[in-house]
């Protein structure tokens, strides 16, 4: 028998110690089998979880796929046009007179669609013909940057369109969009921004936007947030454009006042630039008036700021196709921020689409005979009759009026400054018939140069400026010069009238010519014009000034150069020690001009450099000399071919070509003088062309005809005096 120890338990310390141990452990088993228990149900969980997970996978896919098609309408298949060599080559010579470089012509659609009987819609055989005419004539479409870089003051780019589309409708992605493909063309799309995701299908989604954005094919500007609509503007219920108005109030029983209007209008621009960018689209350069109407049809005070004041604080430019005076793409529209466009219809064939592009083309003003060529010129004198009869002798003349008038290029000669106007006119009464010739059409300040047997006069707005005596005969020579600010007249050489304009914008004063016949009275002999001449005006000698850079300081590749793509506008170029590159990724050319405002003087000088990286045939680089001049040249190379341009920064023409051998880099050399430019590629193709003392600096520029493509450079480029 065992003796307990006092003060203990049964068995002692140890036997103590052994229960304690075996109640822990009975403890930790519990738990384990609890714990266990617990982690399989966890386990099992989130088993039964991802099973369920893995089994809605498919219908979530499938909503959001649901969801996407909602807002993402099926292509349409490609748009076949069959088209005859013949038919492409017309297409082709229809625009071979015109310019190679010229102001870009921006073209209006509404939308595409293959049932619709509007005239603002086009089939899509229809616009896929069109776009096959524009590619086979030779011209380009650009991006809302590069026509901003146009009017911002940039030169003038190869023959260009910018194809604009109002509205944002779904016939653009459905239709457009492939044809534009296919044709290497960019269009450029106007949104009603509230519109995007709603009443489809006749608009656009953010989806398809995002995919055509994507694509590089398509740019999207601006057409109001919810402004797009017309609304009572009186108390009688007419109705106008609610952007250009004031709109009527009728529980107030009144008009808007000019701050609500502008409190309205302010609030929807603001919004549509918010929801385009807030779709991470880039901020809309330019505005399309919804209806074309703007400032000229709308009821706001006057004077006063106008619609187009308040939109200029916002775009570079708007856009209509109404214009009660020539505003096409031009130095003259870019100043006012308000371009003219020409509108393509569902029954404008792809001809008449090249003809009226070449009616809106500017051009120089140089032409030795405007008396043969009628399509030239519109009738002003309200008799709907056609034909220069009236002007020439051979009539027939207005039944009823006492003059015939017409204007000459009236919508390609916007910004003609330094021409001159000569004419014989003939056939001249005593005191009973006369002749005019008036400049700077459509300009801020026309002038009428009149010529009777035996007086001239100069007048401006009907109001006679000067007056002078003249010979008294039949026949009188009339010279008339438009340079700058300065119109001169002289009749027979020797009587002279000369006006100065106080208009210091000079893009105001610039414009084209016209002619005018009248008589006195029934009965009387109509007088004519028996020779009829513009050609440009010798440019005025431009002198270094105190600030001019000589020849031999230039220094082309310094890195802190100042190269211009426009006066004081930066020109998109990374310039080191080696060569000059463009870095302007979403454009299809680049332009600038080293220091133009201290170079005008230049000449006795010899540029050169290694033009670089002519990885395609459609790629090119140009050297330019003479840079400011009225005959600038300008010496392009592409990988077999240099081809040479002459004319300002608005309006070139190609005046030779040779073959080059396949390179993806040429050396170019141009020397200039007073007499003459001689021109050398690769030290053996060369050029030679006559010069009659034009000076100025020199600029580069390049192209290339997708943007996926490297840009060309020029490397090694040096001017250097004749004498040095």
């Amino acid at each position: 028998m065992t003796t307990p120890t006092p003060g203990g338990t049964a068995g002692g310390p140890d036997a103590a110690a052994r229960r304690g141990a075996a109640e822990i452990r009975a403890a930790r088993r519990t738990a384990t089998a609890r714990g266990a228990r617990s982690g399989h149900w966890a386990a099992r969980l989130g088993l039964l979880g991802l099973a369920l997970a893995i089994l809605a996978m498919p219908f979530y896919a499938a909503a959001e796929y649901y969801e996407y098609q909602k807002y993402m309408t099926p292509q349409a298949p490609d748009t076949v046009v069959q088209l005859a060599p013949a038919q492409t080559a017309a297409w082709s010579g229809q625009v071979k007179s015109l310019p190679a470089t010229s102001a870009p012509i921006v073209l209006t659609y509404h939308d595409i669609s293959p049932k619709s009987t509007s005239p603002y819609v086009v089939t899509p055989q229809t616009f896929s013909a069109q776009m096959a005419a524009l590619q086979a004539a030779g011209y380009r479409s650009l991006s809302s940057q590069e026509f901003a870089d146009y009017l911002r003051g940039g030169p003038a780019p190869p023959r260009s369109v910018f194809i604009t589309f109002d509205d944002g409708t779904n016939g653009l992605w459905v239709y457009g969009d492939r044809i534009m493909a296919k044709y290497h063309m960019h269009g450029t799309s106007f949104l009603i921004a509230e519109r995007v995701d709603h009443d489809r299908p006749y608009y656009l989604t953010w989806n398809e936007i995002s995919r055509m954005a994507a694509s590089g094919r398509w740019d999207f500007q601006d057409h109001t947030y919810d402004l797009h609509y017309r609304a009572a503007v009186d108390a009688k219920g007419d109705q106008g454009s609610a952007l250009a108005n004031r709109l009527w109030l009728p529980a107030l029983n009144r008009l808007e006042t000019y701050a609500e209007y502008q409190t309205r209008v302010e609030a929807d621009i603001k919004q549509s630039i918010a929801t385009i960018t807030g779709h991470g689209l880039p901020k809309p350069l330019f505005f399309a008036y919804p209806y074309s109407e703007s400032s000229e049809r709308a009821n706001l005070p006057r004077p006063g700021p106008t619609i187009q004041t308040l939109l200029s604080k916002y775009f570079v430019a708007t856009l209509t196709d109404v214009s009660s005076r020539p505003l096409t793409a031009s130095r003259r529209a870019a100043a006012m921020q308000n371009v003219q466009r020409l509108e393509v219809l569902s029954n404008t064939s792809p001809a008449q689409l090249l003809s009226e592009l070449a009616q809106w083309t500017q051009v120089a003003p140089s032409d030795p005979a405007p008396l043969t060529e009628p399509a030239q010129w519109s009738r002003t004198d309200g008799s709907k009759q056609n034909g220069l009869g009236p002007f020439t002798g051979s009539g027939p003349y207005p039944s009823g009026a006492h003059y015939a008038a017409a204007d000459f290029r009236s919508m390609s000669s916007l910004d003609w400054d330094g021409y001159r106007v000569d004419a014989t006119v003939s056939g001249l009464e005593d005191g009973t018939n006369q002749v005019s010739v008036s400049v700077r059409d459509d300009s801020a300040e026309p002038l009428v140069v009149g010529v009777s047997r035996g007086t001239m006069s100069l007048s401006r707005d009907n109001v006679k400026l000067a007056e002078k005596k003249l010979a008294d005969v039949s026949t009188h020579t009339l010279q008339v010069t438009v340079q700058g600010r300065t119109t001169t007249a002289r009749v027979d050489g020797t009587a002279v009238l000369s006006w100065t304009s106080k208009v210091t914008d000079p893009t105001q004063l610039t414009g084209g010519f016209g002619i005018r016949v009248g008589i006195n009275q029934p009965g009387v002999s109509w007088p004519r014009f028996s020779a009829l001449s513009v050609t440009q005006a010798a440019p005025a000698v431009r002198p270094g000034g105190p600030d001019a850079l000589t020849v031999d300081q230039a220094v082309l590749l310094d890195p802190n150069a100042e190269w211009e793509a426009a006066p004081g506008v930066a020109a998109p170029f990374r310039t080191t020690s080696q060569e000059l590159e463009p870095v302007s990724a979403g454009s299809l050319s680049a332009y600038g001009a080293y220091q133009p405002e201290r170079t005008g003087a230049w000449t006795d000088y010899t540029v050169d450099g290694t033009v670089a990286r002519l990885t395609n045939t459609a790629v090119s680089g140009a050297v330019w000399v003479r840079v400011g001049s009225p005959l600038a040249i300008s010496v392009q190379v592409f990988r077999g071919q240099l081809e040479v341009f002459s004319g300002d920064a608005d309006s070139q023409q190609l005046i030779g070509t040779r073959p080059l051998t396949p390179s993806a880099t040429h050396r170019v050399t141009v020397t200039v003088t007073p007499s003459s430019t001689l021109i050398s590629v690769d030290g053996s193709v060369t050029m030679s062309l006559r010069a009659k003392g034009e000076t100025g600096g020199v600029a580069f520029s390049a192209y290339r005809d997708l943007t996926r493509r490297s840009w060309p450079v020029v490397q090694r480029f040096t001017v250097t005096g004749t004498a040095s």
